[in-house]
C-alpha cells in the first residue's frame, strides 16, 4: 500500500470547512467596511473663531500698508531736504542715492517679509487677518511667500486685472484671490 499523502506545507488560512473556523466578518448581513464608508461632511470653514477674509477687508489693509509705504517715502524726502540733499540742482549725493535705494528695497519688501516673519502686514494685523497656509493653517514657507508676492504684485499694480482678480475673489468659497490660489495660502480673520 503506498503512503498517504502528505503536503509539504500547512496553509497559512483556515478553511470554512476547517474545524474552529472563525469567519473575518460577522455572518449576520453585509456590513461595509471602513474603507467604503461614507466621508464625514464638514463644512468648508477656517479654524473656530476664524472666518475667511474677504475682499473689503482685504482691500482696506492694502490702503493701510500703502499709506504706511507712501509716509514712509515722504518722511524719507522730507528728511533729504532738510538735511540739505536736495535735488534742486539736478545732482543727487551719495547718501541721497543710497538713502532712496534703501527705501526702494524697503518698498519691495515690505509685503513679503511681513508675510514670512509676522504672518500679515501691519495694515492686516491692524484689520485682524493673517496669511497662512491653505493646507494645515502654518505660515508661509519661503518659496509660498515669494509666488504670492510676485503674482500680488502684478494683480495691484494692474488695476484691470487686480478688479478681475477681486471679483473672482468674492465668487471663491474659501475668498481666495489669484495669489492665494497659486501659492495655496488664504487669509483669515478673527471672528469676533
Amino acid at each position: 500500500m503506498p503512503p498517504a499523502y502528505q503536503p509539504a506545507y500547512q496553509p497559512a488560512y483556515q478553511s470554512a470547512y476547517q474545524p474552529g473556523y472563525q469567519p473575518a466578518y460577522p455572518q449576520a448581513g453585509w456590513v461595509p467596511r471602513p474603507s467604503f464608508a461614507p466621508p464625514v461632511v464638514v463644512p468648508p470653514g477656517p479654524e473656530p473663531g476664524m472666518k475667511w477674509g474677504g475682499v473689503g477687508i482685504r482691500l482696506g489693509a492694502i490702503v493701510i500698508d500703502a499709506i504706511i509705504v507712501v509716509v514712509s517715502y515722504f518722511g524719507l524726502a522730507f528728511g533729504l531736504a532738510a538735511s540739505g540733499q536736495s535735488t534742486r540742482t539736478g545732482e543727487i549725493s551719495p547718501a541721497a542715492t543710497a538713502a532712496v535705494l534703501a527705501w526702494m528695497l524697503f518698498a519691495l519688501a515690505y509685503h513679503p517679509v511681513c508675510w514670512y516673519v509676522f504672518g500679515a502686514t501691519p495694515g492686516q494685523k491692524v484689520l485682524g487677518l493673517r496669511v497662512a497656509q491653505a493646507s494645515s493653517g502654518e505660515s508661509l514657507g519661503v518659496s509660498a511667500v515669494l509666488i504670492r508676492f510676485v503674482i500680488f504684485a502684478f494683480t495691484t499694480v494692474m488695476i484691470p486685472v487686480g478688479i478681475i482678480s477681486a471679483v473672482m475673489t468674492s465668487q471663491d468659497p474659501f475668498k481666495r484671490a489669484w495669489h492665494d490660489e497659486i501659492a495655496r495660502s488664504i487669509v483669515v480673520k478673527r471672528g469676533y
